[in-house]
């Protein structure tokens, strides 16, 4: 369980596990000491089964972490714990069939010495047709019937029309947002901005 300021809280299965990003929490030591639902997900689809819940629990995250990337990412856990700042970052993560483009998001908690990790999908295509930056999101999932996009105030995320609990790293609204836009806040970021406050 997730202490927070002494107490415990489950504030993660209501606002994490249905995510369709990736999303786990680490402790002081970097271990992971809770996955969500679409982590498992990920881990059966790229030949991760000895990583589902919950065997992934306990283990450290550097240690799951490609060899040339244990200190890149360590300092960079280790920085936004020290200094309490989000840390960003964008990085492709393909299979042989697919290509596959993430971002990175991790939100420290101080009062806790935790780090809660959030990684969305940005793009997912076969390598014949990679998209990248040229990918134009598909309005009808985005706009509600008044032709409004919700992006969160906070990690910029949008939220897809009718389907409140839903939020993708849209790219090419970071970039160009639409002419008609309200801003919101997705759940993690409003979990941790709380969290921050106790």
């Amino acid at each position: 369980m997730l202490a927070v300021s002494g107490r415990k809280t489950h504030w993660w299965s209501e606002h994490l596990e249905k995510d369709p990003a990736t999303i786990y929490i680490l402790d002081q030591d970097l271990r992971i000491i809770y996955c969500n639902e679409t982590w498992d997900r990920f881990a059966e689809e790229n030949g991760g089964g000895n990583l589902l819940r919950p065997r992934a629990l306990g283990l450290s995250v550097i240690d799951l972490t490609p060899s040339p990337l244990k200190e890149f990412f360590e300092k960079a856990y280790r920085e936004a714990l020290s200094t309490g700042q989000v840390w960003q970052h964008r990085y492709d993560c393909s299979s042989p069939e697919l290509f596959r483009q993430y971002h990175m998001r991790v939100y420290p908690n101080q009062e806790t010495s935790q780090l809660v990790v959030v990684h969305s999908l940005v793009v997912e295509a076969p390598h014949s047709e990679k998209k990248r930056e040229t990918h134009t999101p598909d309005k009808e999932i985005y706009a509600g019937q008044d032709g409004i996009v919700t992006i969160c105030c906070e990690c910029r995320r949008t939220c897809r029309a009718g389907q409140a609990s839903v939020w993708d790293w849209v790219p090419a609204y970071i970039e160009r947002p639409p002419e008609r836009i309200s801003h919101g806040i997705c759940d993690v970021c409003l979990n941790m901005s709380c969290l921050n406050r106790l």
